[in-house]
């Protein structure tokens, strides 16, 4: 029997834009190459702001 995986890595986008709030949540990539593309992207665009990347384990569905 071999195992099966019950979570998935996710790799999200945050930016700070200043406010009280802090860490804002942008949009998430499956793997981290495409994190960072959207990052540079988003540095481009819109310099000026903090962003980083955050590496989080979500629960699988049967929809993934």
């Amino acid at each position: 029997m071999s195992y099966i995986r019950k979570t998935k890595d996710e790799y999200q986008l945050l930016c700070n834009y200043g406010y009280d709030d802090g860490w804002e949540y942008v949009l998430a990539e499956d793997t981290m190459k495409e994190a960072r593309e959207r990052k540079s992207e988003y540095m481009k665009n819109m310099p000026g702001f903090s962003y980083k990347i955050v590496k989080k384990r979500v629960p699988i569905t049967g929809n993934d």
